[in-house]
């Protein structure tokens, strides 16, 4: 992958998290733990590499998991954790 390529990536992957952050905070019937496990799993996202943070595959577990439960009741926000899980292929991770 070239740097520009890797770039455009994490510009992508910033872009969609922040989406996903304002996507889980106008979904009212996600429990506020919920709500806390995935905000914790965007910074994660956001500063892997970091030895502070959860193991990548921990939280492309958590992407999986959670993108299939709100599927029906959130289908906008499953799809932009399946577009995060996209780029994070894209990223090798």
């Amino acid at each position: 992958m070239s740097k520009s390529d890797d770039a455009n990536d994490r510009e992508e992957l910033k872009a969609r998290l922040e989406n996903l952050h304002v996507e889980l905070q106008s979904a009212s019937t996600i429990t506020a733990e919920e709500r806390d496990v995935l905000n914790k799993m965007v910074v994660g996202v956001l500063h892997l590499g970091d030895t502070k943070v959860p193991a990548e595959h921990r939280l492309r577990e958590i992407l999986e998991e959670k993108s299939s439960a709100y599927e029906a009741e959130y289908p906008k926000l499953a799809f932009t954790m399946r577009q995060i899980l996209d780029i994070l292929s894209r990223m090798g991770i």
